[in-house]
């Protein structure tokens, strides 16, 4: 297959659609997995210390 602006007209596919769990925009469709909370990888919340400056600034 071409490289360039012939193959950028074929990503017509959502890769992400909303989490059950945390509502965004992050569950993978094809492995069932969400990178923002961790819902189908781990029963806990996906959460880590490294986040809590970005929390309390409200980044993000």
């Amino acid at each position: 297959m071409t490289k360039g602006t012939p193959t950028l007209g074929q990503r017509q596919k959502r890769t992400h659609t909303v989490c059950r769990r945390c509502g965004r925009v992050s569950l993978n469709v094809h492995t069932k997995q969400c990178t923002a909370c961790g819902f189908g990888r781990m029963k806990c919340q996906r959460d880590y210390k490294w986040r809590l400056k970005n929390k309390l600034n409200g980044d993000s």
